[in-house]
């Protein structure tokens, strides 16, 4: 119950940081519209979607505002297509700390596409490793174990990741940061 309220918290800050901000948001409707439709695309290959590169992307190219408000609507309308439960709000803060990270040391990321790339591949571990939250606090599942049975799935993540993030960066860039600065 206190993750929950946790994230509603989060959330609400980021939607009045973002009502604050004098980001365009046609781009930002677009991309999650894209998010979301990759999510569903690619939902019959386990952990294989482009929506964690699209938010980092987003975080890189635009910014954390961007980046928090994609976080927060991508798992519930996602959610709608595929199924929602106790563990959107997981998604949520999963992508949250992701697209915090990239945002936070993003001259290092702009520098070093291979670090970019390894903090693409570890993004799935920690994506993961977050939402596997969601069934050690509903269920009451033994944590240990879900790291351990999520190892694979986790690697799936990362690694198309890395695959989504060198196909699409080029794109993010050549568009956002020539429009956006």
């Amino acid at each position: 119950m206190v993750t929950y309220v946790f994230a509603i918290l989060i959330a609400i800050l980021a939607l009045y940081r973002f009502e604050k901000s004098d980001l365009p948001i046609q781009p930002l409707v677009q991309l999650l519209a894209l998010a979301v439709i990759g999510r569903w695309l690619f939902m019959t290959i386990p952990n294989v979607q482009p929506t964690t590169a699209i938010l980092m992307l987003t975080a890189l190219c635009i910014g954390l505002n961007a980046a928090a408000v994609l976080a927060l609507f991508v798992p519930i309308l996602s959610g709608l297509l595929l199924g929602i439960g106790p563990f959107v709000f997981y998604q949520f803060l999963g992508w949250l700390l992701i697209v915090t990270l990239v945002s936070s040391f993003r001259p290092l990321w702009m520098k070093s596409s291979i670090l970019f790339l390894t903090l693409g591949f570890f993004s799935g571990f920690l994506y993961g490793w977050t939402t596997n939250l969601a069934f050690f606090e509903v269920i009451g599942a033994d944590f240990w174990k879900l790291l351990l049975l999520s190892v694979p799935f986790d690697l799936a993540h990362g690694l198309s990741n890395v695959v989504f993030l060198i196909l699409i960066r080029p794109l993010f860039e050549r568009i956002f940061l020539r429009q956006l600065g």
